[in-house]
């Protein structure tokens, strides 16, 4: 009888120079992979913030369907624009707890302030990568930040007089003479925007930073109501303060934290602008919405603010 002897069987397995190599090729397809996931996730959120600002035109017009103009920047007791239009975003039920007597403040608590610490989606891009409340700033309790601005043109470098830069432009915000088509009192008609609803800008994104400052100014940007406005007298004098917290100016050029960085904190305050790399979202005053690459021509640029400086739009 034979016995045959069996080999004993050899075990199959990576050796260490495979493994390295496995780890470096699985690594290369994360390093490759990221990227597109990144782009995917940020283009989502981009079709989401064009959706904020489709909404928030949807409302200017409907706004301006009802009393016949476009809502002022704010009145003479701090309400903002983006107060104003609350009930044509699906906002009605905050809105019918705000008091607009001349007495009533947005700080300390009360209804006022507790809509400006609501936090309502459609004033915030998901592409900000803020906090949605902050704790006690300039006093009222849990405010929640704004992603867009009302277009006052092209003509204000600053909120006060006293701050003016004449390089960038001759006015502030206290002036009741703007170019554009959001700004402090007055309501635009659609009759006023000469240039064209198509080739003006309402209302366009903002790089909104609180925690950020320069010369005392930080880049706050907030909806509803503001304390620091309320009073504004309305009659183009000095006073009320901090505007651009809810408009903005093309004056100074888009993102100019990245592109203009040496301007005054004044001027970054005014800056549209946004977080999506390249450029920002704007709403046209005819309710479409457009992304403008930061690279766009200045003039260009200048002349999609103003509603009737006459210019030709030769495309960005």
């Amino acid at each position: 009888m034979n016995i045959q002897k069996t080999k004993p069987r050899l075990r199959s397995g990576f050796t260490l120079v495979e493994l390295l190599v496995v780890i470096a090729i699985i690594g290369v397809l994360i390093s490759l992979l990221l990227p597109a996931v990144q782009q995917a996730r940020e283009a989502a959120r981009r079709m989401q913030c064009s959706n904020n600002m489709k909404q928030i035109g949807l409302g200017l017009h409907n706004y301006h369907d009802t009393h016949k103009v476009f809502p002022p920047g704010w009145f003479n007791r701090g309400h903002l624009w983006s107060g104003r239009i609350l009930p044509y975003i699906e906002q009605k039920n905050l809105y019918d707890t705000l008091l607009f007597g001349e007495s009533d403040n947005w700080a300390p608590a009360g209804p006022n302030e507790d809509a400006c610490g609501t936090f309502i989606s459609a004033y915030f891009c998901p592409t900000m990568p803020l906090p949605q409340h902050y704790d006690s700033f300039n006093s009222i309790k849990n405010r929640v930040p704004m992603s867009y601005l009302g277009n006052s043109g092209t003509l204000s470098s600053a909120d006060k007089v006293k701050q003016v830069n004449t390089s960038y432009g001759p006015l502030s915000l206290q002036a009741l003479d703007q170019n554009g088509v959001i700004f402090g009192c007055k309501g635009m008609r659609f009759a006023d925007i000469t240039d064209g609803t198509s080739n003006t800008i309402a209302v366009g994104e903002a790089q909104t930073d609180p925690k950020f400052g320069k010369d005392g100014q930080a880049v706050d940007h907030w909806y509803i109501g503001s304390n620091q406005i309320d009073p504004c007298r309305c009659d183009g004098s000095n006073h009320g303060a901090e505007f651009s917290e809810t408009v903005g100016s093309a004056a100074v050029k888009m993102n100019a934290r990245l592109n203009d960085p040496s301007v005054s904190g004044h001027l970054l305050e005014l800056s549209f602008g946004s977080y999506h790399p390249g450029g920002a979202m704007f709403t046209r005053c005819d309710g479409s919405v457009a992304f403008l690459p930061d690279t766009i021509n200045f003039n260009t640029y200048q002349a999609l603010f103003t509603r009737n400086g006459g210019e030709v739009n030769q495309g960005y």
